[in-house]
């Protein structure tokens, strides 16, 4: 049983890789003010529907994401942009050396360097829990919690070194066999990373425990969310945007709003 579980999984992220060209970000003007949202399969937005009795992965139009992107722009206007950069199965180690997932970006340093963004998400752990767990990938690879520290402290400390402001997003809870990952210890060393390096912090895992039957609120794989649990996690990092960058969006929102009614007026 064990086997057809990993096969599920298996197939699963390879269908929602197989998908990641077909929703390139469109190319967008570079004055904009844009956030740049890093994980992976759930910041992507993929969720697993069953049908004639099998499990299927598909991308959500309405995920974590677009939502956020559709509320900044109706708070501050459209100059306000988040870019998903999700890359689906990925674990933190893939975003800093970069491979595997990650395998077509530069070094963090140099994304960095030359990212127009100026707020940086990013949400890994589960994906680290998962290949921690089954020893799946190369030793170097696997992520221990303490190895996630690490990695996620080098991601945090050279970002902000160049410039930008950085999110971190706690993973939701997941259910069923995947429990088995044991992403509870990662969990607990983000939080502890954010309050020892002061980075703001969406915290989604225990408040999702807590709500009643908040497995209902999964996808029927138990890994992924449902609509709704997309909304309710947008709902929350939302929130921990306009906490602590209120002042810069709305300025960054009135000035777009000027250059817009200049160009009207030529």
């Amino acid at each position: 049983m064990l086997q057809v579980f990993t096969r599920v999984v298996t197939l699963l992220i390879t269908a929602i890789v197989m998908q990641q060209t077909a929703i390139a970000e469109p190319p967008k003007p570079s004055d904009d003010f844009i956030i740049e949202a890093y994980g992976g399969s759930s910041t992507r937005g993929a969720m697993a529907i069953r049908e004639n009795g099998k499990l299927r992965a598909i991308y959500i139009k309405d995920n974590e994401i677009a939502l956020i992107n559709n509320w900044l722009a109706d708070k501050y206007g459209s100059g306000i942009r988040v870019v998903n950069k999700g890359a689906s199965s990925s674990q933190a180690m893939d975003l800093l050396n970069p491979k595997y997932f990650y395998k077509k970006n530069k070094s963090w340093r140099e994304e960095m360097h030359n990212s127009p963004a100026k707020i940086i998400l990013l949400n890994f752990a589960t994906n680290d829990a998962r290949h921690f767990h089954f020893r799946d990938i190369e030793k170097d690879y696997q992520v221990s919690p303490e190895k996630y520290t690490q990695v996620m402290t080098q991601l945090i400390t050279i970002a902000r070194e160049e410039g930008k402001q950085v999110i971190l997003q706690e993973p939701h809870p997941i259910c069923g066999r995947a429990e088995k990952w044991n992403v509870a210890p990662y969990v607990a060393k983000l939080d502890a990373l954010a309050k020892a390096e002061s980075v703001p912090l969406a915290r989604q895992y225990q408040r999702i425990l807590k709500m009643d039957n908040w497995q209902s609120l999964m996808s029927p794989d138990c890994i992924h969310p449902s609509e709704q649990l997309y909304r309710l996690k947008a709902e929350e990092t939302f929130s921990v945007l306009v906490a602590q960058f209120n002042d810069e969006l709305a300025s960054a929102g009135h000035k777009n709003r000027e250059q817009s009614e200049q160009m009207a007026k030529r």
